[in-house]
């Protein structure tokens, strides 16, 4: 009862929450279990023992270990395709704008995208395909996504690392990842995926990072070094919470200078 209610509050949409889950994953699935399985842990274990001691804390904890996997489940389910959503309409996207997603997982922003463009506009999605960021993701699968979508001849997949990109200077109007920067652990290469995202960039465009973790000054500092103006820096608010509010989601984008100022 208490599950359902929630997830009325939250404005769950089950059937359309469910079709994401089928066609895109679960993001950080091996969190959502612990959450999950811890939560439900300590819950049964107060239960059984609420004649024996005082289980206040016990099943305080539970709670906030199970309502974070719901909110956790959520995120992943439906406030980040809300979420991005809204970004699709900042990214100014043209019919025949070349576009790179980094990190494009199984698809869910890259399809958006691809959704947007015309003949002549073309949206690369690179990835290291790991399942630990995503459940299932191969690049097999998302290729299957952008087919059953009609999209193909619009997408190109490849395999490669955010912070040593394969592609010459100034060669995509829009560069986007989401949630797929904070993966990289060392400090050093997620600053080196942000240059290159902006190295490939061509003047003119726009770069827009979606993330979670504690990297928005990080990812705003190499911004601001690079040149760019700047021209969205917040937090994302409770659909881009992934479990608490601590670990919560934002948006860094900016335009590249059209002269020469750009390191």
């Amino acid at each position: 009862m208490m599950v359902a209610y929630c997830l009325k509050v939250w404005g769950f949409k089950g059937g359309q929450s469910w079709m994401n889950i089928k066609r895109y994953g679960v993001d950080a699935p091996f969190a959502l279990l612990i959450y999950t399985v811890f939560g439900v842990g300590l819950l049964l274990h107060a239960y059984v023992n609420r004649l024996n001691y005082p289980i206040g804390i016990e099943m305080t904890l539970g709670i906030i270990l199970f309502l974070g996997a719901l909110i956790f489940l959520h995120t992943t389910a439906q406030g980040k395709y809300q979420l991005f959503d809204e970004a699709m309409h900042r990214l100014n996207l043209k019919p025949d704008s070349q576009v790179l997603d980094l990190g494009c997982g199984r698809g869910a922003l890259l399809t958006r995208i691809a959704q947007q463009l015309g003949l002549a506009g073309k949206v690369t999605g690179l990835d290291l395909w790991l399942s630990r960021d995503q459940s299932h993701n191969k690049m097999a699968v998302t290729q299957k996504n952008v087919e059953d979508l009609g999209l193909a001849n619009r997408v190109d997949l490849v395999t490669g690392d955010m912070a040593k990109l394969d592609f010459p200077n100034a060669s995509f109007d829009v560069v986007t990842s989401s949630f797929a920067i904070h993966n990289i652990k060392n400090e050093q290469a997620r600053i080196n995926a942000v240059k290159e995202a902006i190295r490939v960039l061509k003047p003119g465009g726009h770069l827009m990072i979606i993330d979670t973790g504690r990297n928005i000054n990080e990812y705003g500092q190499v911004f601001q070094d690079a040149g760019l103006q700047i021209t969205q820096s917040m937090s994302l608010g409770f659909n881009g919470w992934w479990a608490t509010p601590l670990t919560d989601s934002y948006v860094v984008a900016g335009n590249k200078p059209t002269s020469n100022t750009a390191k």
